[in-house]
C-alpha cells in the first residue's frame, strides 16, 4: 500500500502515543517512512495544543516532528469559521491554547468566557459574538458551559473542533470533546458543525495545504469511526491500528488493519 504514497496523515493519540508515552515502535516507524521519502503529517483531532506544542509533545515521546508538519482540527475549525462569517468576526469559544492560537492566527476577535460566568439567572449575550466554537477544555465549568450555551442559542449554530466521545489515556480513557458537545446540544437543541475527523473535508484541507493528491496519500489511525471513515470518505486509503481506543475492529472498512504502526 505504501509503494505509491508520498504523504501519510498520522493520527497521534492512540496511533503514535498513548498519554505521555510513545506506542512501542512509533518513533522508528516515523523515521522509516521519512527514509522512504514519505512525508509524515501529524493529523490530529486534538485541538488543545498549538502546532509548536504538538511538536514538543511528540519530542517528549521520542518522535521527531516539525511545526509545518502538523494539521489540527483547531486550524481547520478556524478555516471553516472564516469562510462562514469572515476573518475579522468575533468568535466565542471554550478551549485551550491550541484553539485560541488557531483563532488568533485567522485574525478573529476572541470572545472569552467571563472570569466568573453566571450559571443561573439572566445574562445578556446579545451582539457579543458572530460564531461559537468548542474545543476540549478540562477546566470548563457549569458556569462557562452555561455562558457558551447562551451564545449558541443566540447565534443559532456552533462548531465543535471534534466530536471524539473519549480519548486514550495512560490507563484506560478520558472523556473527549464530544462529551462536552453532547451537553451543549442537549441544552440548546442545536447540532454542531464538526470540523475534525470523520469530516472528510478535514482530510481534503490537509492535502491541499501540503499540495498532495488523494492518490498519493494514506490515513493511519486507531479509530474506525473517525480516522478511517474520514480517509475513506475523502477517497484516501486508510490503515487502522489496534493500539488506541479499545473499540472493535471486526468489520472495519479500512484497507488494512494491523496491531500497531510498528507492523508497517
Amino acid at each position: 500500500m505504501l509503494e505509491s504514497v508520498r504523504i501519510a496523515l498520522l493520527d497521534i493519540d492512540g496511533t503514535l502515543c498513548r498519554g505521555s508515552t510513545a506506542i512501542p515502535g512509533a518513533a522508528e516507524f516515523v523515521e522509516r517512512i521519512r527514509n522512504r521519502k514519505i512525508r509524515p503529517v501529524f493529523f490530529t483531532n486534538n485541538a488543545t495544543r498549538t502546532p509548536e506544542q504538538v511538536v514538543s509533545y511528540l519530542a517528549a515521546c521520542g518522535i521527531g516532528a516539525q511545526v509545518d508538519e502538523v494539521s489540527t482540527s483547531a486550524q481547520f475549525a478556524a478555516h471553516i469559521i472564516a469562510k462562514r462569517v469572515g476573518a475579522r468576526a468575533k468568535v466565542a469559544y471554550i478551549g485551550q491554547s491550541g484553539l485560541e492560537w488557531a483563532l488568533s492566527e485567522q485574525g478573529f476577535v476572541l470572545v472569552r468566557p467571563p472570569a466568573e460566568p453566571e450559571s443561573s439567572g439572566d445574562t445578556d449575550v446579545s451582539h457579543v459574538a458572530d460564531a461559537a466554537v468548542m474545543g476540549l477544555d478540562p477546566t470548563a465549568t457549569y458556569g462557562t458551559l452555561t455562558w457558551f450555551c447562551r451564545q449558541v442559542v443566540r447565534i443559532g449554530w456552533y462548531m465543535l473542533t471534534n466530536n471524539d466521545a473519549r480519548l486514550p489515556g495512560n490507563d484506560g480513557f478520558v472523556p473527549g470533546n464530544g462529551a462536552l458537545g453532547s451537553f451543549v446540544t442537549t441544552v440548546t437543541g442545536i447540532e454542531p458543525v464538526v470540523a475534525g475527523k470523520p469530516n472528510p473535508d478535514f482530510v481534503r484541507y490537509t492535502l491541499q495545504r501540503f499540495s498532495a493528491e488523494v492518490e498519493e496519500a494514506v490515513v493511519i489511525g486507531d479509530n474506525a469511526a473517525t480516522d478511517i471513515r474520514a480517509g475513506l470518505a475523502a477517497g484516501v486509503r486508510a490503515i487502522q491500528v489496534r493500539s488506541g481506543v479499545p473499540l472493535p475492529t471486526d468489520g472495519s472498512e479500512a484497507d488494512c488493519v494491523v496491531d500497531s504502526v510498528a507492523d508497517l
